[in-house]
């Protein structure tokens, strides 16, 4: 049945409906209306038609307040109908009544009415009746939504049967439908492009000798046990990869997909087939070449890693990560994941993290330096890039790092800098000894030539071994300051010197005793207070060296205005001792003097023993050592000297 067809039938029933109930109520209008899908019928004089007049929302609005009859003998007395021309002066209607269609549900779905143009009431059979119409239009109306939904649904069917079978025939894989036992029931054309056979040649045939070949009949056996040892359907298709044979009983690869329907109580299996022969293939390709790529990778000597969008490794090479177990687990993760698995410092991943998000917001090649310590505890420094990789959308599909161990490189540049500096020293060291020799040389050596011209020139015997005698004292000033210099050199390049825990009082008592003289002499005080460190570990002869000239300074330098006070102390600082020597002699004016304080040849004092070689000799002694040496002084108010003994802590606990 059409639904042309059905709509004409539903109209004739409503129609003859309609007019028992306008004889039944002698009305001359009636009208049946129906909300849910916005149609109406009325019945007049001037035959059947449709009409949405009582559709409006006021009807839908009043029934679902007022389910009961609604009778109005005379409307003209009555305000419910004011807004409404069919009730008012322009229309002739005088009297209404109507019924509310409600369902099972509980739910208004229309009304039933009836209405004339004479004022009247209705008796209570015209009552009974009109609300016995109402039933029968409801049932009308949902036989008809039944007939209606069922005729869509065929339809429907129709459709999904045809398209269906448009697509069971112009599938792109082969699709093969067989029963519960295996026999071959449907054979799309694209199974005879792959197979061989036409539909009429396999069809009732059994599917496993026809198309699975023998050795992955087991294959075949497990998938399908799969499915029969369940009761319940399963909707999921199952796939696996399986030797199949053609018609000429050659071989090939097949991507077999398999799922099972019931239709009618019947189980029927569906199988979606694709020649994988050149996926196959290609794949064999791809992975011979992964495998012939990654045995590169892995076999060069630098790091290589390389990470996805979201910065999670998917390939690291033995470079990076030699053990194997290790490799396996990065895999997936990011460093994050990766220094936690390890108990390293978190703060590698922030760096690494860093350097990435960089790489991938600039798009341009990232390099960096990082130091890890290795199994056995060295620091191993790398020289690492980072060259984000885009696809054709531009979009960043992969992040390639690469690590360059450059530990020798580092230490040879460290080398180079401590040579550089050594020479810079040397340099330095070399204008010094240039700046003596033609300072404290050039006096003695002009001396030697002009008694060298006396005596040539003198014919005396006895005047001439005077001027030989006088050879003596510059010849022995000119030795002691060639001594002094070749010592400062020795300093300087003796590195290796061995040191050795020091007593400082010892030390300190031991150029007392030596100054004794001076000390008496002058009548000093010298005091001492070693509570904080009492012990240096240095070596010997370069510590009481340094004792010795800050000491014999204080006292070469002391105030004729007051008697020499000379005071010594120890404190602590990061593990490092800091010797202090504190006097009230003359001082020293730092403003004038501060940057020529410590160089070799220079002297800030008039004393006839002042060569300006003492304190450069302890600056020597001190910074060969790794030490500090500084000074506070002012003119008239004395000096403190401060020396750093480095990593002293050790041997001062107790």
């Amino acid at each position: 049945m059409d639904t042309i067809t059905s709509v004409t039938k539903s109209e004739n029933a409503c129609k003859d409906m309609l007019l028992l109930v306008a004889q039944i109520c002698r009305t001359k209008v009636t009208a049946i209306s129906f909300f849910d899908t916005q149609t109406g019928l009325m019945l007049d004089d001037d035959g059947l038609s449709s009409s949405e007049f009582f559709n409006d929302d006021f009807f839908i609005a009043y029934y679902l307040d007022h389910p009961g009859i609604l009778i109005i003998p005379n409307i003209g007395h009555s305000r419910l109908f004011d807004s409404y021309g069919i009730f008012n002066g322009e229309s002739s209607n005088q009297f209404y009544a109507g019924v509310p269609l409600i369902d099972a549900n509980g739910m208004l779905v229309g009304h039933l009415s009836v209405m004339d143009d004479a004022k009247r009431p209705l008796s209570q059979q015209q009552i009974t009746t009109l609300k016995a119409f109402a039933g029968q239009f409801l049932t009308l109306h949902q036989l008809q939504q039944k007939v209606t939904a069922l005729e869509k649904n065929e339809e429907l069917s129709k459709n999904n049967e045809t398209l269906m079978e448009a697509i069971f025939h112009n599938a792109n894989d082969a699709v093969i439908v067989m029963d519960n036992k295996g026999v071959i029931l449907q054979w799309n054309p694209k199974a005879t492009v792959i197979f061989g056979w036409s539909g009429d040649e396999v069809i009732g045939k059994s599917f496993r000798r026809t198309v699975i070949a023998e050795e992955s009949y087991t294959d075949y056996f497990k998938l399908l046990d799969h499915y029969k040892t369940r009761r319940q359907l399963q909707k999921n298709s199952q796939t696996i990869e399986i030797c199949a044979c053609r018609n000429d009983r050659s071989t090939f690869d097949i991507s077999l997909g398999f799922s099972s329907t019931i239709i009618f109580g019947q189980r029927y299996y569906i199988c979606s087939i694709n020649d994988i022969t050149d996926q196959k293939l290609i794949t064999t390709k791809l992975d011979k070449q992964k495998e012939f790529y990654e045995s590169i990778l892995n076999k060069l000597p630098i790091d290589i890693a390389v990470f996805d969008a979201n910065h999670r490794y998917i390939f690291v090479n033995p470079g990076a990560i030699r053990n194997e177990e290790l490799r396996k687990y990065i895999i997936g993760k990011d460093d994050y994941e990766y220094a936690i698995y390890r108990n390293r410092d978190i703060s590698i991943a922030d760096i690494r993290r860093a350097q990435f998000l960089q790489a991938k917001s600039t798009g341009k090649e990232i390099r960096w330096e990082d130091s890890l310590p290795n199994p056995q505890g060295m620091m191993i420094t790398h020289l690492r890039r980072m060259f984000p990789v885009h696809d054709e959308n531009g979009e960043l599909s992969m992040v390639i790092g690469f690590g360059l161990d450059i530990t020798d490189r580092k230490v040879l540049e460290e080398k180079q800098a401590t040579l550089v500096d050594n020479l810079s020293k040397q340099n330095t060291q070399l204008i010094d000894f240039c700046n003596i020799v033609s300072h404290n040389l050039r006096a003695p050596l002009v001396n030697m030539s002009m008694l060298v011209e006396f005596i040539e020139e003198c014919t005396d015997v006895d005047e001439q071994k005077v001027f030989v005698s006088k050879f003596r004292p510059v010849l022995s000033n000119l030795h002691t300051t060639f001594n002094e210099l070749v010592e400062s050199i020795q300093i300087k390049n003796n590195l290796e010197i061995e040191r050795e825990n020091v007593d400082l009082f010892d030390s300190v008592q031991r150029t007392l005793n030596t100054l004794q003289a001076e000390i008496a002499q002058l009548d000093a005080k010298v005091e001492m207070d070693f509570s904080a460190a009492s012990v240096v570990f240095y070596p010997p002869q370069y510590l009481h060296s340094i004792i010795h000239n800050l000491i014999s300074n204080s006292l070469k330098y002391s105030s004729p205005d007051r008697k020499p006070l000379i005071k010594m102390a120890t404190s602590l600082d990061k593990g490092n001792i800091i010797f202090s020597i504190n006097d009230n002699g003359l001082g020293i004016d730092l403003i004038k003097h501060k940057d020529n304080f410590f160089k070799i040849g220079k002297v800030f004092h008039r004393h006839t023993n002042s060569k300006g070689f003492g304190l450069f000799m302890t600056k020597t002694q001190v910074e060969a050592m790794g030490g500090m040496i500084w000074v506070e002084s002012a003119p008239g108010e004395g000096s403190t000297f401060y020396i750093e003994f480095k990593n002293q802590i050790a041997c001062n606990e107790k």
